[in-house]
């Protein structure tokens, strides 16, 4: 948005004219459906503009003029169960109904967990992973490298959250796949894993592009480290995919640390959580029981939850009561799960000091 207001002609003339419109996807994807021309976000998308006091709720007159974003340029934020416009999708429908729900992506996948207690956190393994967990009505501060986030406005009540981005965790399978072809297919690497050394101490840290939190070191490398002679192609696999359930539970730990809640309970989703023993040792490295949706695309079911809720289709706990679950629950001895991490942070340390 600064940078329109810096660099492109119109942009500058409409902001003078008091008459520039500047919003996030959703506030696009809502003025060009909606018959009255709505121009509004919610909580969830305002708090990613870097735009937005997130404990006041309002835009940050401060904040934008920092930027050099004008605030009256900015979309109205409503709740995000609010009414926000109607629509025929362009005729589709006789009548216009209405378009009433809206979240971010994360916190769509957080409602779609049906996380809407304090202390539960979910998972999405993706190209890298939004870990996140409900904290309830009152923000607070990480000193653990973790970010305070809006979560929504819903049903009346407000909910923040905190959140851990990590760069690099379903890309692994690809890079392996793709670049290392040290797999065929990403079902070979459960294959490999399980075929591998259990004794084996190889790590390897996928800091292909930095670490993201809990760490933030933008000049982290990758690297294999802990090799032996036992060290050979499964072990280098199993070495890779344990590397995504280490970096999530660094990030499930410093949420325990920050919030003092015990984390009893992991809510997965994405295409890596068809891999079973990655999700078992995701539970043995978080001391946590691990909980994959039944439902692939959570997002999607988050927010038409509150869509759905805020029409009166159905009850607060309607979708949620249908979601099965595969359930893992931790199993390793914690003697040895102790001299794992212990290796796993002697691997992070290498690979921030390169």
């Amino acid at each position: 948005m600064a940078w329109l207001v810096r660099n492109v002609p119109a942009v500058q003339e409409a902001a003078l004219k008091g008459t520039l419109a500047l919003g996030t996807m959703d506030s696009w994807v809502l003025f060009s459906l909606s018959e009255e021309r709505a121009f509004a976000t919610e909580p969830s998308n305002a708090s990613r503009t870097q735009l937005f006091d997130i404990r006041e709720r309002t835009w940050s007159q401060e904040l934008c003029s920092a930027f050099g974003v004008p605030v009256t340029a900015l979309a109205q934020v409503r709740a995000s169960d609010s009414v926000f416009g109607h629509t025929t999708a362009g005729g589709f429908f006789s009548e216009p109904i209405p378009i009433c729900g809206m979240l971010g992506d994360s916190q769509a996948a957080l409602m779609g967990q049906g996380c809407l207690e304090p202390g539960q956190v979910k998972a999405t393994y993706g190209t890298g992973s939004s870990i996140m967990m409900q904290i309830g009505a009152v923000p607070a501060t990480s000193q653990a490298g973790l970010v305070t986030s809006m979560g929504w406005e819903f049903d009346g009540q407000v909910s923040y959250v905190l959140e851990g981005n990590i760069n690099y965790t379903g890309a692994v399978v690809s890079w392996m796949k793709d670049d290392a072809r040290l797999i065929g297919d990403p079902g070979d690497a459960e294959v490999c894993a399980r075929r591998a050394n259990p004794a084996d101490s190889a790590y390897f840290v996928p800091a292909f592009t930095g670490l993201g939190a809990p760490y933030w070191d933008d000049s982290a490398t990758g690297l294999l480290t802990g090799v032996t002679r036992t060290t050979g192609h499964d072990e280098i696999v199993k070495a890779c995919l344990e590397s995504i359930a280490y970096q999530i539970g660094d990030v499930v730990d410093a949420m325990r640390r920050d919030t003092g809640l015990d984390v009893a309970e992991l809510r997965v989703d994405g295409g890596p959580t068809a891999n079973a023993y990655l999700m078992q040792f995701q539970a043995d490295v978080s001391t946590a029981n691990v909980s994959v949706s039944s439902v692939a695309e959570l997002s999607a079911a988050g927010a038409a939850y509150v869509a759905g809720h805020a029409a009166g289709v159905y009850d607060t706990n309607a979708i949620f009561r249908q979601i099965e679950r595969t359930t893992y629950e931790p199993s390793m001895d914690e003697r040895r799960r102790e001299v794992l991490l212990a290796g796993w942070r002697a691997a992070i340390k290498q690979a921030m000091c390169r």
